[in-house]
Order: structure tokens, then C-alpha cells, then sequence
């Protein structure tokens, strides 16, 4: 879809820092590969060596400040061939790669950073133009790219409009040299505004099918996108419990009417926010319970009470034929879809975390399976058969 909106002129540049945010950056980056994606950014210079011995990988950002590499250091031979490139934030690194491919007769392709608004990294507009011109009269380095970062484009459509201006009028009057490529979106920039675009967007929660930010934002292009991402429990225990009964540390939850609640063996410890749980003063994140056949929906049933490290309560009473439900009853902690309590967006939305925040922090124990297109979309097409009816 990425690659159908932003057209010819521009690449999808693939975001898979902190794994992939967490889903698995060697079988993605593979995958993105396999489907013509140019390139990955990464954040660190080990994410990028780790990729580097993949060998469908063709090109590796790496968006950290990268300094003190040493003649020896192993990145140095992905840096010789033009497949690791780095981001520039300062003189002073500027220097440093200079002095390495000085040292080794080597052109290291390089992306200068503009601070527009994050204050995160990067150099202010002011002092930009001038490290941009060093750059292309610096021997050894070569000026692949010049970007920027937004600091709301989920949210807020003015911010992103005002960054996005002022690094258009830094850019105007250089005379960049051919081949390289200004870029400002990531996800959510991408797909609130064509003009956004330049030469490449960074595509990143996007990979998982999910636009962050607002609802509006969201709902304009979920039925664009086929989420990617599903995270699939079974119940471990199931009990009746009487109005009144509390769950859960700290009895923050107690039943209004007698229920039946079911228990999940995940919990903080593999990810699950704290958060997740209603109380008794506020409600807290769904998860979707399937029918016995593991495909179609069931219903929908509430988090109940502090989430524990191994462990969280759902109330099923709200469950047509709840009092059949038996242990070993699959669940989705969240589901692919765009829409419904229990997709990841809202998910997140309901633990007061983002989209990206549940996929990092998703814990080891939770074993990844990485399936094909086909497979993802007929999860897709289940679901809307069972919320059709």
C-alpha cells in the first residue's frame, strides 16, 4: 500500500529498529527485501551488523549519531561497499567519518540530519545549510540523503504543517547533488500528506498494518492496510465468581452481578501493561475471545483488575454461551484487524501506551511466528466474517 501511495518518485525505506520493533528484524528485513523494499534504517550500529550478514539485505541506515569507529571495526567493510549508510548530526561527526574514509580510501554515503522541531538530534535549520555544503566538499563522504523528523504528524496536522515548512525553506537554494534523497515522513506524516513525501518515507508501525494517532487519521486509511500483527493466548482457568467478589491485587475490581471470569497466562512480564485492567473507576483494554473452532468471534471481554507478572483476569459474563466456555478457549490479547476494542491501536489506546509501546515491549517468552501474506489476510477475512453477522 506505502509503496502505491507514495508512487515512482519516491522508496518506502523500511523502519526495523529495537527488532523490528520487537517482531523479529531479520525475518522482516527479509521479507521487505524479497518484496523490493531498497532499504532498512536501523537505530544502532549492531542492529545494522546483525542485518549486514543477511544476504537479501541490501542497504542499512543506521539514524543513531555513529562515532568513533575504528579502522578495525566490523562495519567498516558495509560502509566501503555503500551498504551501511549513516546519519549526520554535527561537524564533529562529520569529521570523525571523514578521518575513517580518509584512512581507508573509502566514500561513506551519509544522510544529514535537521532538527525542526524534536530537539532530539540532528542540527538546527540555521547551521544546516553550511553542514550540508561541508558534506559534498568533504572527501571520502557522499551526500546520500537529507532529512527531518516530525514530532506530531499522528496528531497534529499544524505542527507537522509548520516543520515540514521550515525544512522547506532550508532545503530551497541548495544544490543537492543527483541521487540523493530528502525525506520527513514516517508513518503517520506519509499517510496524512502526499506533499510529505519528497524522495522517501520511513515506514515503521506501518509495517504492522497500524496508522498511529488520532481516530480520524486512523479510521481514513484502515481499509487500506491489512494488519500484520496478532498475539494469540488460551485461557488457563475458568471460575464463576458471585456480585461483589473482588480480582486482583489491590481489589481494584469487583464483580457487579455474578459473572464468569476466565484467566490468561500472560501478564507484565510478557508485555502486558499494568494498565490494562479495568478498575473500578475506569475501563480498561478487550481482548477477543474465538468460538471452539480457534477462527470465528465469540465476543469480546474486558481485562479485570491489576494485570499480574504472569497472569491477567477477563470477565466473560458478557459472552453469549459464556457459562460453555472451558480452559483451552483461544484468545486474541489483541487481533489483525483495524477495527474492533481489540485491535492493536486501540489496545494500546485503552492501556494508555501507543502502538509502538505494546510491540516493544512484548517479552521473550512470547514466541513469534512469522507467517505469509496469505495467512494474514485470511485471519482478516475471518474476522469480518464473524463481525458481519
Amino acid at each position: 500500500m506505502f509503496a502505491r501511495l507514495v508512487g515512482p518518485d519516491a522508496v518506502c525505506c523500511g523502519v526495523v529498529k529495537a527488532d523490528a520493533y520487537g517482531l523479529g528484524a531479520r525475518p522482516v528485513t527479509e521479507t521487505l527485501m524479497r518484496a523490493g523494499m531498497p532499504l532498512v534504517a536501523v537505530f544502532r550500529v549492531d542492529e545494522a551488523l546483525d542485518l549486514l550478514s543477511l544476504a537479501a539485505c541490501r542497504r542499512v541506515l543506521v539514524l543513531g549519531a555513529v562515532r568513533s569507529l575504528c579502522p578495525m571495526h566490523p562495519l567498516v567493510p558495509g560502509l566501503a561497499d555503500g551498504r551501511i549508510e549513516l546519519v549526520v548530526h554535527d561537524e564533529h561527526q562529520l569529521r570523525e567519518i571523514a578521518a575513517l574514509a580518509a584512512g581507508q580510501s573509502i566514500a561513506i554515503r551519509v544522510h544529514v540530519k535537521v532538527d525542526t522541531g524534536m530537539g532530539r538530534g540532528g542540527c538546527g535549520p540555521r547551521e544546516a545549510a553550511k553542514l550540508i555544503e561541508t558534506v559534498q566538499h568533504t572527501p571520502g563522504v557522499a551526500l546520500a540523503g537529507v532529512m527531518t523528523h516530525f514530532t506530531s504528524a499522528g496528531t497534529d496536522a499544524d505542527t507537522t504543517a509548520d516543520q515540514a515548512a521550515l525544512f522547506a525553506r532550508m532545503l530551497k537554494g541548495l544544490q543537492l547533488p543527483a541521487g540523493c534523497r530528502v525525506h520527513a515522513a514516517a508513518t503517520a506524516a506519509t499517510v496524512r500528506d502526499r506533499t510529505y513525501h519528497h524522495g522517501m518515507v520511513r515506514i515503521g508501525i506501518g509495517l504492522a498494518g497500524c496508522i498511529p494517532g488520532s481516530e480520524s487519521l486512523a479510521d481514513a486509511w484502515a481499509g487500506q492496510l491489512i494488519p500484520a500483527v496478532r498475539w494469540v493466548s488460551a485461557l488457563s482457568h475458568v471460575r464463576s465468581i458471585q456480585a461483589g467478589q473482588s480480582v486482583g491485587y489491590g481489589q481494584t475490581w469487583s464483580a457487579p452481578q455474578d459473572t464468569t471470569i476466565g484467566i490468561i497466562p500472560v501478564g507484565y512480564a510478557d508485555g502486558i501493561p499494568r494498565q490494562a485492567g479495568s478498575t473500578q473507576d475506569r475501563a480498561g483494554a478487550s481482548i477477543a475471545v474465538l468460538q471452539s473452532d480457534g477462527k470465528t468471534m465469540a465476543g469480546h471481554a474486558p481485562v479485570i483488575g491489576l494485570v499480574s507478572m504472569d497472569q491477567i483476569a477477563v470477565d466473560l459474563g458478557r459472552i453469549e454461551g459464556c457459562a460453555h466456555i472451558e480452559p483451552g478457549r483461544m484468545i486474541e490479547v489483541f487481533s489483525a484487524t483495524q477495527d474492533g476494542p481489540s485491535s492493536l491501536r486501540r489496545f494500546g489506546a485503552a492501556c494508555g501506551v501507543t502502538p509502538h509501546q505494546v510491540l516493544v515491549g512484548i517479552g521473550p517468552r512470547v514466541r513469534r511466528v512469522h507467517a505469509n501474506v496469505q495467512a494474514v489476510a485470511s485471519s482478516r477475512e475471518s474476522w469480518q466474517s464473524a463481525t458481519a453477522g
